[in-house]
């Protein structure tokens, strides 16, 4: 699809277009000059020339060869003696100096790697008759022109290193100070999802050959990869951690810098193929234990390379190609009705809580017991509905209910929820109880093809152009069919997504002092997945009997079915997957600038970078509707008192929802969704001076400028809500009676949703305020040994732009409808059944037509349009550190790395019509007595009163409308008491602080050996842990107990991890052909003995902090988040053998606070965390030499290679029965991989 947004043309505001206005005639200056893209990539190379007695050399003739593809580059050495060759590409070069009185003389060779800049510093010795002199030193290895922190993975580490799932973001890892978000996630295995020295997960740039491969993830604030190539493509990559040049912008403080192969003066390429089957894997610990076997796996990733010249010395070329196919198990748990439920009969519940039937049928506990729904009253003093009448042994199909009008056995039962009951299988693991009842396992397929195809073309000394084209395609893979009927819940629908990205770089060079760069990106991705599964079945709603008004997304499906106590993880019950359509279409273009100038000891750089993003979206909620049932239906007292009875199942075969919420799966509802097509711009201006203020000291000296435009929607579908408007219900005043005084109170009814219009386009305010001043510096102490330190501001990505589409900013095109589950005149007997779940209808959106009166009555939603409301988050950061050159090569390098996040999102902090502080000084009262409004209590909070919005809201599906008489006393004390909820963008109040000492080895490859160890240890602290709040498969939490609080949300982050130890080598064994040893022994031995080799990655870590929460959400104040427990003690881990079962030491230090009140837990707990982790991916293999430069290569690669169990984390919510409990491994179980490669 072709996204067409219309951008800032629109921007009406004035002072927004003058600045604008300066931005863009900006750009265009820079454009027309030829000054595109800065040198995302390339490296320098630079070095003093000297004599044998220390004096410099001038005027000397210096070039530098790329040893691969024949590219010379000329310069002259400056009076100082001083040389610099910019916008190098990473590649094997050798310098050659002439000048006149001395020897030709040429260094050794060595590597540029991805962004880096390499130091050749080079002794000239007086001519000899034509003598020509080779220089045995090369590049300098430690880093002297600049102090950016960061890893290098080159080419050896990418191919030799254990890569089970053949993806290079985990190596990632390798890099100091990169951690996991949380253990779902044991290796950064999202792309951008990765903690980086305390900076928020998931907000990472991807480059690939300079261009963005990120793009904005349509539920929230990060960033995802659209595309990245296979491991047989990459060269090398880079993790850019901090002082980083300002050429780079829009990622926080982490780019991750990849670099794709070219081709080179000599053809060379491979063909692969790796193997994978679940005979050579070991068990995961607890499918052991639970005597299950391991599950069937057959995978082949094959492919393979070439690459060359088209003309030697002047165009190469570079192709490649990776394909998968996966076949493997998938499983399911659960439950299902039995027989007998089926027909209605529910006796086996009371037998499932150990009780039995008297001779009335009335169950000898309590907690077995189904009650008549129809029975209940509303009970204020209990807080709920009190039933009265049991149901005798739990047999609906004998019960006659006087409720409903149709007096007959089996009354009760719905006839939708009965036809339902037919299509689930039968149970067959009756060892599980009628709670874990049945077990499906069946085939899953998954495929991928992808290829990447790269073009380097020199036209003259002057001009050099690389292209690339990359190209994915991923059919969505076919999962368990478990029912093996349309409603089933588990396989859903077909699907596919593809990706291309292209990236076109253009070098030129106007004189040796003067350079430019030109880069033009685009990257789209296209996902297309339906969710249901028809099974030949077109009308699956009219199948069962519901009404058709369900499809009002136009998309098919039966409805989502989640029933509490019998729900399998991650499934409904029965039904269509409610999230699993998805339409997304997403592009980014990018076209940025660099122009370089060598002004005697200044590298200067000026330079743009643009940007666009546009999205197309759809992702169903409740595609055909979400309804949820458990014990409230059918037990005997109100929700959260145990011991009360009722039964999950038998409430869906009464069609009795629960009412809940109506967002992230709770509660009963239907949306009808907002599709949006989004469009905005990022514009970078930015000045790099490099200044090589003595040979020893060099200065970097950088200024960034971003700033992001908000997006605009094509159809202008947004919305914000402005606080201070002046409500038009009822003329925006209202008037109630006090219930503790009688006396009538009048109060103004201020705020509303606010709509785009073509004055006004966007629903954020811009930020005008990201300038990023970076400095660095870099001294030469001695040969072998520099100190190196810097400070920088690093701005992330704006929530304003495609960022965050949904769920906020879209009211009046996003429409909620709740299902009514109690009869409003009784707030006690059932209003609706499931065979017509919507008795008013499904709410229409209403678009922008209701203005200030959109969405009273229900929950307010969008953005606030103020300026502090979209500050665009950013980080400082600071280091310190020394770096040093043993003999061997081997570097050594200490560093101190300190990070402050300021302006970061309060992912849980989007709920803002809540009460103020005062509501925690009221006294708890009695809700018991017979009028709890005696005081202002918070029993009088909770008191229902005579409704004043009645007459005024009329929407028959309002909580608080004209269907209600009595609403709550503390809804009218709301700030907006017109809306139920005001939801808006996460406040961009949080702040971290992070402080870490890196300690690094590091040994480049030689003499058969690279190895990197490095160890961190740190500590990170935060308001706020998660990147955003509807992500949450991006790891990380946030709970927000006190929002009028947030600073008591300071505690350690989800993700601090004190210390990492890991230690990563390639070791070719020295034995046999070419080898230090046995070098001459006959060619069947060296079949046998040579060519082998071993590759590892060793780490340790410590576990994350422990977060604990209520079961239940316990009783928080009005309008307040769920209440967190009380500490008594210091929580500690069980160090006993049966601590995998029972985590923790004491479990009584945990308790439940008194209702109403605050919970004394802090967000995370440090004296308490997930176990610590060990794991090891090793391999070995064998080269067997064809002719020279030709092999064949045999590896064995294990992950998880000794088979030591990751724990995961332990269930921290109090109250369950399960509590201190861990139930997976964060890490899988040994797995190993065969590789077979042909290399030429």
């Amino acid at each position: 699809m072709v996204l067409t947004g219309k951008g800032c043309a629109h921007l009406s505001n004035p002072p927004i277009k003058r600045k604008l206005s300066v931005l863009l005639v900006a750009a265009l200056v820079l454009f027309l000059s030829l000054t595109c893209l800065g040198q995302a990539y390339f490296g320098t190379v630079s070095g003093e020339l000297t004599d044998a007695t220390s004096a410099v050399v001038t005027g000397a003739k210096v070039i530098l060869t790329d040893q691969e593809k024949g590219f010379n580059f000329q310069t002259t050495s400056d009076s100082s003696g001083r040389y610099l060759f910019r916008s190098i590409p990473p590649g094997v070069y050798v310098v050659t100096v002439e000048a006149a009185g001395f020897a030709k003389t040429e260094s050794a060779r060595f590597k540029v790697d991805v962004n880096e800049n390499a130091t050749a510093n080079v002794t000239l010795r007086v001519a000899v008759a034509s003598q020509s002199v080779q220089v045995e030193s090369a590049a300098q290895a430690i880093q002297t022109e600049d102090a950016e922190t960061g890893q290098v993975v080159n080419r050896r580490f990418i191919n030799d290193l254990p890569l089970i799932d053949r993806n290079i973001e985990s190596l990632t890892a390798l890099a100091p100070g990169v951690t996991e978000m949380d253990d779902q996630c044991p290796e950064p295995c999202l792309g951008t999802n990765f903690v980086s020295n305390g900076s928020r997960g998931a907000t990472a740039d991807i480059l690939l050959d300079g261009a963005s491969v990120t793009n904005s993830e349509p539920n929230g604030g990060i960033t995802s990869v659209t595309y990245l190539p296979s491991p047989e493509a990459v060269e090398e990559f880079k993790v850019q951690q901090t002082n980083f040049s300002a050429e780079y912008g829009f990622s926080g403080a982490s780019v991750v810098n990849v670099i794709g192969r070219s081709g080179t003066n000599k053809f060379h390429g491979s063909a692969y193929e790796f193997l994978r089957d679940d005979s050579l894997d070991a068990n995961d610990w607890f499918a052991n234990r639970a005597g299950d076997s391991i599950p069937p796996l057959r995978r082949h990733n094959y492919g393979g390379t070439i690459g060359g010249p088209i003309i030697k010395n002047k165009t190469f070329f570079f192709f490649d190609y990776d394909g998968l196919t996966q076949t493997g198990l998938s499983t399911a748990t659960g439950a299902v009705p039995s027989d007998a439920m089926r027909a209605g009969d529910f006796g086996e519940v009371c037998a499932a809580q150990g009780g039995t039937f008297d001779n009335i049928g009335q169950c000898s506990l309590a907690g077995g017991q189904i009650w008549d729904p129809y029975s209940g009253t509303f009970n204020s003093n209990a807080g709920g509905v009190v039933r009265t009448a049991f149901i005798p042994f739990n047999n609906l199909a004998t019960y006659t209910s006087p409720g409903p009008a149709n007096q007959a056995p089996g009354n009760l039962i719905d006839p939708v929820a009965q036809k339902m009951m037919s299509y689930f299988p039968e149970p067959n693991f009756p060892s599980g109880g009628i709670y874990q009842n049945w077990f499906g396992s069946g085939s899953s397929h998954r495929s991928n093809k992808q290829f990447d195809i790269r073009i380097d073309h020199r036209f003259t000394q002057n001009d050099l152009l690389t292209g690339k084209f990359s190209y994915q395609y991923n059919p969505s893979g076919t999962g368990l069919d478990c029912f093996k009927n349309f409603t089933d819940p588990c396989q859903g629908g077909p699907g596919w997504n593809n990706a291309h990205t292209f990236a076109i770089n253009e070098t030129h060079t106007f004189s040796p002092s003067l350079l430019l760069n030109i880069t033009l990106g685009f990257t789209r991705g296209v996902w297309h997945i339906d969710a249901y599964n028809p099974h030949g079945v077109d009308d699956p709603l009219g199948t069962l009997g519901f009404p058709s008004y369900l499809q009002a997304n136009g998309f098919k499906g039966v409805p989502a079915i989640f029933i509490d106590q019998y729900t399998p993880a991650g499934y409904p019950n029965i039904g269509t997957d409610p999230y699993g359509n998805y339409r997304l279409g997403q592009d980014t273009g990018q076209l940025s600038a660099t122009l370089d100038k060598i002004h005697g000891r200044h590298d200067i750089k000026f330079g743009f970078d643009g940007r666009i993003h546009q999205i197309n979206y759809i992702q169903t909620n409740a595609a055909v509707g979400f309804f949820s049932f458990n014990t409230d239906a059918s037990d005997a007292c109100p929700s959260g008192i145990d011991d009360c009875g009722g039964d999950s199942m038998a409430s869906f075969m009464m069609g009795q929802m629960t009412q809940g919420c109506a967002s992230n799966g709770c509660g009963s509802y239907e949306e009808i969704q907002f599709r949006p097509a989004t469009t905005n711009y990022q514009y970078g201006f930015f000045a790099q001076d490099n200044w090589k203020v003595t040979p020893k000291l060099t200065l970097n000296l950088g200024l960034r400028y971003d700033v992001t435009l908000p997006r605009t929607d094509r159809f202008n579908h947004q919305d914000w809500f402005d606080p201070n408007a002046t409500s038009p219900l009822n003329g925006g005043s209202l008037t109630y009676t006090n219930p503790v005084t009688g006396q009538p109170v009048n109060i103004a009814l201020k705020g509303g949703e606010v709509f785009a219009s073509s004055k006004q386009r966007t629903n954020y305010v811009t930020d005008w305020h990201d300038f990023q001043p970076r400095f660095g510096f870099a001294y030469q102490v001695t040969p072998q040994m520099v100190v190196r330190g810097g400070y920088g501001i690093y701005y992330g990505q704006s929530r304003s732009g495609v960022t965050g589409v949904v769920p906020y900013g879209s009211a009046g095109f996003n429409q909620y409808t709740n299902v009514i589950t109690v009869n409003p005149n009784d707030l006690a007997t059932p209003f609706v059944n499931l065979n017509n779940p919507f008795k008013f209808g499904l709410i229409q959106p209403a678009g922008s037509s209701l203005g200030l009166l959109n969405d009273v009555g229900f929950g307010a939603n969008g953005p606030l349009r103020t300026p502090g409301a979209n500050r665009t988050p950013y980080e400082q950061s600071w280091s310190f550190g020394i770096e040093r050159e043993l003999p061997s090569r081997i570097l050594i390098n200490a560093e101190y790395i300190g990070k402050k996040g300021t302006h970061l999102p309060f992912s849980n902090s989007v709920e803002r019509n809540f009460l103020g502080p005062w509501v925690e000084s009221l006294p708890i009262g009695d809700p018991d007595a017979a009028n709890p409004c005696q005081a202002l209590t918070v029993a009088c909070l909770n008191t229902p009163v005579s409704n004043p919005f009645a007459g005024l809201i009329t929407d028959p599906n309002s909580t608080i409308g004209s269907s209600f008489p009595q609403i709550q006393y503390y809804q009218l004390l709301r700030p907006f008491p017109q809306f139920t909820g005001l939801s808006t963008e996460p406040q961009m109040i949080a702040n971290s602080i992070f402080h870490g000492l890196q300690l690094t080895a590091e040994k480049k490859y030689s003499n058969g050996l690279q190895l990197l160890a490095t160890f961190t240890w740190s500590k990170s602290i935060d308001d706020a842990s998660a990147a955003d709040t509807n992500v949450s498969w991006a790891g990380g939490f946030d709970s927000l107990q006190d929002p009028n609080k947030p600073e008591l949300e300071r505690s350690l982050s989800t993700f601090d991890i004190p210390y990492v130890i890991q230690f990563s080598y390639s070791y070719d064994l020295p034995f046999g052909h070419g080898r230090a040893f046995l070098g001459n022994m006959p060619r069947w031995a060296d079949l046998i003995i040579g060519g082998w080799k071993t590759n590892g990655i060793w780490r340790i870590s410590d576990g994350r902090p422990l977060a604990f929460f209520l079961n239940d959400g316990g009783q928080p104040l009005p309008t307040y988040g769920a209440q967190r427990p009380s500490i008594v003690g210091t929580p500690k881990r069980n160090h006993g053998s049966d601590w995998v079962d029972n985590y923790f030491a004491d479990t009584s230090v945990f308790q439940r606070p008194a209702p109403f009140t605050l919970g004394d837990a802090r967000r995370t707990l440090g004296s308490v965390r997930t176990p610590w982790s060990f794991t090891t991916n090793l391999s070995v293999g064998k080269q067997f030499q064809i002719r020279e430069e030709m092999n064949f290569e045999f590896r064995v690669e294990a992950r998880n290679a000794f088979n030591h169990p990751v724990f995961g984390t332990p269930d921290t919510q109090v109250g369950d029965d399960t509590f201190g409990t861990i139930s997976y491994t964060s890490v899988g179980p040994r797995e190993l991989q065969l590789g077979f490669k042909f290399n030429f």
